[in-house]
């Protein structure tokens, strides 16, 4: 397998239908909050991360900051796929988020990845450490 072929963002990697993304809303295992978005976590039994996006027209007006908020989270998500556990990620813009550069994005985007590594691992941590909280049903 060539190194191209790695980073690809396929479509199996995406939330795509309203159930997908109501799985993740109803019950997060964990949450990272940015002044700018919020990432909802929750872990999946397919062997990659896949990723969805809620970007409300109300909160970034414009259709060109929408999809380029979309094109670097996506790409950032690309580079950082195999660094991820195997959870579904739902991305959620906040207003003020189209001020940010692409730069300031993406670094706020790598350190969030980072975030989501550790704040998983420690919920799973939790949830074994006490089964009787119901906290991922999932695994």
């Amino acid at each position: 397998m060539s190194l191209v072929n790695r980073y690809l963002f396929r479509p199996e990697q995406r939330i795509r239908n309203s159930a997908g993304f109501q799985v993740v809303f109803d019950s997060p295992s964990c949450k990272v909050a940015q002044p700018q978005y919020l990432v909802l976590i929750r872990g999946n039994t397919q062997a990659k991360s896949k990723l969805g996006f809620v970007i409300a027209r109300k909160k970034i007006r414009l259709a060109v900051q929408r999809n380029r908020i979309k094109r670097i989270t996506r790409n950032s998500f690309r580079l950082h796929q195999y660094d991820l556990p195997a959870v579904d990620i739902v991305f959620i813009a906040r207003q003020g988020l189209d001020d940010l550069s692409n730069a300031e994005l993406a670094k706020a985007l790598s350190k969030t990845w980072q975030q989501v590594q550790r704040r998983y691992q420690a919920a799973l941590k939790a949830t074994h450490e006490n089964p009787a909280s119901n906290t991922h049903p999932i695994l």
